[in-house]
């Protein structure tokens, strides 16, 4: 398979002097996880979110070209789509930007652009438990965790979702870092909580309560079919009493269809 036929060309950009506020504004906007740096044409790094939401400079002047990175991974535009898949899965990454060999950028690939082309397929994937494919070991802030203790634990796991449970251990929605982002959470906040009237904001305060919850026995085809409805990165997995069992998360979903790239 080949990659161009699902990198994403129409996609946002940075040069290293935009305002990070710039950046902060477009992933908030877009619900983007990393933006592309690009001079004169050419790839020269990447703002991922994380560097953003821990930005602790207080000066409104930062620039992008003070939270860039290099990117974990770069593709090439002749790179086949299986490979691509398994330098990304190994890096941990679910986006990543291509490149032509004079390292001009073309676009950006997605692991979700695999789920939206085998998710309603009739594929013997698609019919397996997510039972089989779902981390049981999951990592949960509970609903009174205030913001910056929520996300240094995305950032010890590294997670960009967490569910959220209530004192009775049910799941009352879900907190990820575009949350975070829309709530105009920085770091800031931690240098602040001893400052007078710093409100002490909670993950119950932001969190998306319309969590999409599947019981172990849904199939990886159902749970595919609502991450592209739905657009979303994750799915919960819970018993009949909504006790938290697993998370299902695109990465997960994309193993699965490994063998039929």
């Amino acid at each position: 398979m080949e990659l161009l036929k699902y990198i994403v060309t129409s996609y946002p950009q940075l040069s290293l002097n935009d305002l990070a506020t710039k950046a902060r504004a477009i992933m908030r906007d877009y619900g983007l996880r990393v933006i592309p740096v690009v001079e004169k044409g050419r790839l020269v790094g990447v703002v991922y979110r994380t560097n953003v939401l821990s930005a602790t400079s207080s000066k409104s002047n930062l620039l992008v070209r003070d939270i860039i990175y290099e990117p974990k991974v770069v593709l090439k535009m002749d790179d086949n789509v299986k490979e691509a898949i398994l330098k990304m899965l190994k890096a941990d990454e679910w986006y990543a930007p291509v490149v032509d060999e004079n390292n001009v950028f073309k676009g950006i690939f997605g692991i979700d652009s695999i789920i939206k082309e085998f998710y309603d397929k009739g594929i013997p994937a698609n019919k397996r438990s997510v039972e089989e494919i779902m981390t049981t070991e999951v990592i949960y802030v509970n609903d009174d965790e205030e913001l910056p203790t929520v996300f240094y634990k995305m950032l010890k796991h590294q997670y960009a979702g967490l569910p959220v449970l209530d004192r009775k251990g049910k799941v009352v929605g879900i907190i990820t870092q575009h949350d975070l982002l829309k709530s105009g959470f920085t770091r800031l906040h931690l240098e602040s909580e001893r400052a007078s009237g710093y409100k002490r904001v909670k993950a119950r305060d932001i969190m998306s309560v319309d969590v999409v919850k599947f019981p172990p026995t849904a199939t990886i085809g159902d749970v595919a079919k609502a991450m592209v409805e739905k657009d979303i990165g994750r799915v919960i997995i819970v018993d009949r009493e909504n006790k938290l069992l697993g998370i299902v998360d695109r990465e997960d979903i994309v193993k699965a269809y490994i063998p039929y790239l």
